[in-house]
């Protein structure tokens, strides 16, 4: 192996999910230019302009999970429920929490009116409380519904009195009050379930007069109309059947067809209706994968609407845009967010720059997300939240692999399929190329070879928990692929199948030079086969459990092979024994690739970590920590510049290699250091005591700390210091009346080390001294941990004093044995 200088230092960026684990629906400003989303009990605030970033994190204090928010529609408040019940209004402009208030029962549903004066909160006690969020109190409280609250919607025109709230509960009962006279105006019931959405305007009839419309929208599948006014008249005009559960419903703003409502719910369908005779106008694609939407978001005048979905993802989607274009019946999504990805099983840089990443998650769509290094450099809250999303299997993603120029994408798949896709320079996306299907169980490793001659891979390989191998050719590319995408290739028939292992197997790749291939299992064994016959070629056995990954070297011939039993062994391919047993992780090993030529390779494992090892010594030069949880997927770069992780809890890891910048910056701290050792050895042979002091202090090395107290003590001057209360020297002891607490508690923990050593203990009880008696021990006893100090401190001076009391004693017997002494002579 070459003598390079090893990776030794990483700087990480953290990728964390934005939205998780909160049954609180996100919420967005009117401009769409902020939205909150919750995570447990923390809440992001993020910031779409100029590029998405995190603009703050709202702690909820009492640590219990938000179960409802919303932004006002001017941007400059947040309103939040917890489980504790406690209403919270926080202030964009201050950065804090500037009202808090209990409420009668747990909230999971909330809104603000348009002038973002008012926050409504439904209670699971039927009661509803609105509240003035600038000057924090209750303006109304309303109560009459007998289930819990599931809906509340505003509606309310400035400089008029037409000031409403519409409410629904669980039970389908739906009420209209009215803000400015404080009371019900109607009582309604034609919903057999749960209401969820709920919608108000108002519209001019044929005579020019003032109609308020309503709709409601219920888990029974069906929306009803309704006019009203604010006297008596309430009208059910009629019953669309929606055929499908209802979650969110309001009018389509629009200047071309006033006629228009949507509804998105059930199947994860969001579609625009028309309100005179039900049909459906557009409407958006049911995904594979069983999704509903929990929420609809509109922005810009209902131009435009986020939804929602159950796996907290966001789509956007331009109504106006697309009502405009009536060729198309397809909502399609302007762009997505992922407010998390799930456990993240394998990921593969892709992409014409590698400026991409495809992630095989617990879903069956592919997702790609933009890399780290896609960005340029800006601020440091910047979150990589886009996402594209690419169906074609019926079942959740095992493993994913690319080819050397990204251009080239392969999928495995519990549905046993495999897919590959293929990168369109026009759309700058890919496409589902070509479906293998032949496995008889899942698929859960696939890889390409390395080497692409006639601008495309000529085959792909698979495993199985069919227990089985299977190289498949992949069709040539024809100019009919790029005018047919609609009709992927479908290939059924393998060019070999071979039975490969006794268990499950966990990971294939392929040599350098596409000779061999190497299967992982679950058995305890790595198979090398090879790559045009699929024949045996050798049989590594000698890890202690089931194998999760196996890499080759580009650079020499060797491989290496991560285990449950907690190790790597990196192999001769020349004699298949073991060179090298890699051993550090404190669990399984997941993941391992070779990095910096063949000198070092960077494992993952079940224990949260990634460590980058020497090949030549087997010794792990650093330990990078990022995650809490099992590191699933781990891939590298550029040599490995650039690595990548990821855990059961969706966090990505960027791992940035900065061993240069940390090499330049130790030798300038060395440089500082030798500096600042000549500068306090010139000030004690300057008798220079204050600055000698505040610079060992500095330096917070005890031994040249003590050296300088001790020796101000010793070239003090004895003969008068005890008569002026002198301890040190006048400037030192002056100076002990200026120190920062933060100071005196790193000078008492000196004091406590040095105070154990009988040699050390007399300068440990003079600086205790010189302290107490120069500070206000009132403010002194408040330094936070200097009480735990001195307890350390307080045996070890008692046993000094009792040292003291017992020399006392010894020298009283040893003056009168003298004494006795002289009267014999």
């Amino acid at each position: 192996m070459s003598n390079v200088e090893l990776i030794t230092s990483y700087k990480n960026s953290t990728l964390a999910p934005i939205y998780a684990g909160s049954g609180a629906v996100a919420s967005v400003s009117e401009d769409g230019t902020l939205m909150a989303t919750p995570v447990l009990d923390e809440i992001n605030v993020i910031e779409f302009l100029p590029e998405p970033a995190l603009k703050c994190k709202v702690s909820n204090d009492d640590e219990q999970d938000i179960t409802a928010l919303h932004i006002t529609p001017d941007g400059k408040y947040l309103c939040f429920v917890s489980q504790a019940q406690l209403l919270k209004i926080f202030s964009m402009k201050e950065g804090k929490v500037v009202r808090s208030m209990k409420t009668s029962s747990p909230c999971y549903i909330m809104d603000t009116d348009a002038t973002s004066t008012l926050v409504a909160v439904g209670g699971t006690d039927g009661s509803i409380i609105v509240v003035d969020i600038e000057n924090g109190y209750i303006t109304h409280s309303f109560k009459g519904h007998g289930g819990t609250i599931s809906s509340v919607k505003f509606y309310g025109e400035p400089n008029t009195n037409n000031w409403i709230l519409t409410s629904g509960d669980t039970n389908g009962v739906l009420k209209v009050w009215d803000l400015v006279k404080r009371k019900c105006l109607h009582t309604v019931q034609e919903h057999t379930s749960a209401i969820r959405g709920l919608d108000v305007r108002e519209v001019q009839d044929e005579s020019d007069n003032n109609i308020l419309q309503l709709i409601s929208g219920g888990r029974d599948n069906v929306l009803n109309y309704w006019e009203f006014d604010t006297k008596k008249k309430c009208k059910l005009i009629k019953t669309i059947p929606i055929n499908q559960q209802i979650e969110s419903c309001g009018f389509v703003s629009s200047e071309i067809d006033e006629d228009l409502f949507y509804t998105a719910g059930g199947d994860a369908i969001f579609q625009c209706l028309s309100l005179s005779n039900g049909s459906v106008i557009k409407s958006t694609k049911k995904p594979i994968e069983e999704l509903f939407i929990v929420g609809v978001l509109p922005i810009l005048n209902r131009k435009k609407v986020y939804t929602v979905l159950s796996d907290q993802t966001m789509e956007l989607i331009n109504i106006e845009e697309s009502l405009n274009n009536r060729s198309e019946n397809t909502l399609y999504p302007e762009s997505c967010i992922a407010g998390n990805h799930g456990t993240i099983a394998d990921m593969a840089f892709v992409g014409p720059d590698h400026d991409k990443i495809a992630l095989a998650t617990n879903s069956p769509t592919l997702r790609i997300i933009p890399s780290l290094n896609s960005h340029s450099e800006s601020s440091e809250n910047r979150l990589l939240i886009n996402v594209d999303f690419y169906e074609g299997h019926s079942d959740l993603l095992n493993a994913v692999a690319a080819t050397e120029d990204g251009l080239w994408i392969a999928t495995a798949s519990k549905d046993h399929a495999a897919i590959v896709w293929k990168y369109d320079e026009v759309t700058s996306r890919f496409k589902l190329y070509a479906k293998f299907v032949g496995h008889s169980a899942s698929v859960t490793a696939v890889s390409f070879p390395n080497i692409v001659l006639k601008g495309y891979p000529e085959y792909i390989l698979t495993g199985s928990n069919d227990l089985t191998i299977k190289k498949w050719k992949i069709p040539k590319p024809t100019t009919n692929d790029e005018a047919n995408v609609t009709s992927p290739h479908n290939i059924t028939t393998s060019e070999y199948t071979r039975h490969a292992h006794e268990k499950d197997i966990n990971a294939l790749s392929v040599s350098p030079n596409d000779s061999v291939f190497a299967t992982a299992s679950y058995d305890k064994t790595c198979k090398i086969w090879d790559v045009d016959t699929g024949n045996l070629v050798a049989t590594l056995a000698n890890h202690k459990r089931g194998l999760w990954d196996v890499s080759f070297c580009q650079y020499d011939k060797i491989l290496a092979t991560c285990s449950g039993d907690k190790t790597i062994k990196i192999w001769s391919l020349d004699t298949f024994t073991v060179l090298k047993t890699l051993e550090g992780h404190t669990n399984a090993v997941q993941r391992c690739t070779f990095i910096n030529k063949q000198n070092q390779l960077v494992s993952s494992g079940a224990d949260g970590l990634v460590k980058i090892w020497d090949c030549a010594t087997g010794e792990c030069v650093k330990t990078l920590d990022g995650h809490a949880n099992r590191i699933w997927a781990l891939n590298a770069i550029k040599d490995g510049e650039l690595i990548i992780s990821a855990d059961a809890d969706g966090v990505i890891q960027f791992w940035e290699d900065c061993t240069e910048e940390q090499r330049e910056e130790n030798k300038e701290k060395e440089k500082l250091k030798v500096e600042q050792e000549q500068t306090l050895q010139n000030y004690l042979n300057d008798g220079d005591w204050t600055n000698a002091f505040l610079l060992a202090l500095m330096l917070d090395h005890p031994m040249r700390l003590f050296n300088v107290l001790r020796q101000s003590c010793l070239k003090a001057d004895g003969s008068n210091k005890d008569e002026e209360g002198i301890i040190f020297n006048k400037e030192l002891d002056e100076l002990m009346t200026k120190l920062t607490h933060d100071q005196i508690l790193i000078l008492f923990k000196r004091c406590r080390d040095w105070n154990t050593n009988a040699r050390t203990h007399s300068v440990a009880q003079k600086t205790i001294k010189c302290i107490l008696q120069k500070q206000n021990i009132s403010e002194f006893s408040e330094i936070p941990g200097i009480i735990k100090i001195i307890d350390g401190i307080i045996p070890y001076t008692e046993r000094h004093f009792a040292r003291v009391d017992n020399l006392v004693e010894q020298s009283y017997i040893l003056d009168y044995a003298l004494v006795e002494m002289d009267k014999l002579f």
